[in-house]
């Protein structure tokens, strides 16, 4: 029996020395930065290039805000590794607890992250749009979790999906400490999920993927509603945007993105009305964009925006 005893004891430690050791070989291990936007606010700026076993999932701007409450975090990223290295981060900054997360869109490199911050503090409660709500439902964030799980070659294994708690609308007003967080949801933009999240106090505003720096992706949203969510923006009383992709600054970063996206849409649209196909504009397109060349991934995705701009003007046409 005390044979029999020590040998599971053996065996249970064994599992445990190696789930660790395994855990830290996931650990993200390229220190990134963090940089400081405003007095609590801060972002550590991921890599451009899609979910790959090299930057070990993690491409987007999780950020955090400090509170006299405790700590919020804005998308933790793509898997569990990636969330713990956020609260390495905000360790290093602060003692605070994390009290709340901001998903801010159901693209599964910025909200599986939710399930390290959801092991920590277990009391957290994690805000999204109520489409990303029933978008993660029934298996679909599960699935989400396993296809980054597959791009990264298991370096994001172990992460389980953890969607948000509580549904937040556009207009309302969170409260937590000392800072205000409006929510902004203007359509389908990027997804029909799009949540923007506006520190009222510091004028700063997170506006997810519906503005990039330098780089392409708009998926299945909307060209046409994403111009129009930028010029509303644009008006509010805001000083710093923080992109999900690229680096935070003023109001250049949405003119040029929205000029961008302006451009593509209406070279589409002209070549459309000549009656040339999708596939035989793209040259075209492409020249006429010429300046935007250098952007992060436009030549891996630039087939796929003209495609789906044609197939908008098709549908506003029709």
């Amino acid at each position: 029996m005390r044979t029999a005893r020590l040998l599971s004891l053996t065996l249970f430690c064994l599992v445990a020395v190696v789930g660790a050791s395994v855990a830290a070989d996931r650990a993200i291990k390229k220190d990134y930065p963090v940089t400081k936007i405003a007095e609590r606010i801060y972002v550590i700026y991921g890599p451009y290039e899609l979910p790959n076993k090299q930057n070990q999932g993690f491409r987007n701007n999780p950020a955090f805000v400090v509170t006299s409450a405790g700590v919020i975090v804005i998308d933790p990223g793509s898997g569990k590794n990636v969330g713990e290295m956020v609260l390495k981060k905000i360790r290093a900054i602060t003692d605070k607890p994390v009290v709340a997360v901001f998903d801010t869109h159901s693209h599964s490199d910025h909200w599986p992250g939710n399930d390290a911050i959801k092991r920590a503090y277990p009391k957290v409660v994690i805000y999204g749009h109520p489409n990303m709500k029933a978008a993660l439902a029934d298996g679909v964030g599960e699935r989400l979790v396993k296809d980054m799980d597959r791009e990264t070659q298991g370096e994001t294994a172990g992460t389980v999906a953890v969607g948000p708690d509580k549904a937040v609308n556009h207009g309302e007003v969170i409260k937590i400490g000392d800072r205000q967080f409006r929510i902004h949801h203007f359509g389908s933009t990027h997804t029909d999920n799009d949540i923007l999240i506006e520190v009222v106090e510091d004028k700063v505003l997170f506006v997810g993927d519906i503005v990039r720096v330098k780089a392409l992706d708009i998926r299945r949203g909307s060209f046409k509603a994403n111009i129009a969510a930028i010029e509303k923006v644009l008006s509010l009383p805001v000083k710093i945007f923080v992109p999900g992709h690229g680096s935070a600054g003023g109001r250049e970063i949405l003119d040029t993105y929205n000029g961008f996206l302006r451009k593509l849409y209406a070279t589409v649209q002209k070549l459309y009305k000549l009656g040339i196909s999708d596939s035989e504009m793209k040259p075209k397109v492409i020249e006429a964009l010429k300046e935007y060349r250098n952007w992060a991934d436009f030549d891996t995705l630039i087939g796929r925006h003209v495609s789906q701009a044609y197939l908008e003007v098709e549908k506003e046409l029709f």
